[in-house]
């Protein structure tokens, strides 16, 4: 049973820890208890572990559907014990490439490949971003928890 999941992207500010809190919402409001599943969020690149938080513009595209960005502290995913986790939610071919090779069993990872809208200076380029982020974590969760 699936009970941690790590979202992870590039730098750990903008796909990644949108993710991770649309897929709780999802869990928590639909199928599952509230709690039985933890999903948290990480970067594959060294910037993720510098201080720092969300974008601004992903704050602004989360907080349109109730999603509060605005405490998201960045963290790579080198820093994490990768064994601790049960599923792998990975933006693209790189980052669940980049996971693989760090060690993580390829049965765990689901590339839900979600476009890089970085760097970007327009908001509607992170909603659409948002967007295709709540169509890919349902997906997640119809393949990986409908049947628990």
């Amino acid at each position: 049973m699936i009970k941690r999941v790590l979202c992870v992207c590039m730098g750990n500010g903008d796909r990644s820890p949108f993710m991770a809190p649309v897929l709780q919402m999802y869990l928590d409001n639909t199928i599952l208890p509230d709690g039985e599943v933890h999903c948290e969020s990480a970067g594959i690149l060294e910037i993720a572990d510098k201080s720092g938080g969300a974008s601004p513009l992903m704050i602004k595209a989360a907080r349109r559907i109730g999603i509060d960005l605005s405490s998201h502290q960045r963290r790579w995913v080198n820093r994490l014990d990768i064994n601790h986790y049960d599923l792998f939610v990975c933006v693209d071919d790189e980052v669940a490439a980049y996971m693989i090779n760090l060690g993580a069993d390829i049965k765990k990872v689901c590339n839900v490949q979600i476009s890089n809208a970085w760097p970007s200076t327009f908001q509607r380029d992170l909603d659409d971003t948002a967007e295709r982020i709540l169509g890919a974590m349902f997906r997640v969760v119809t393949r990986y928890f409908h049947s628990e």
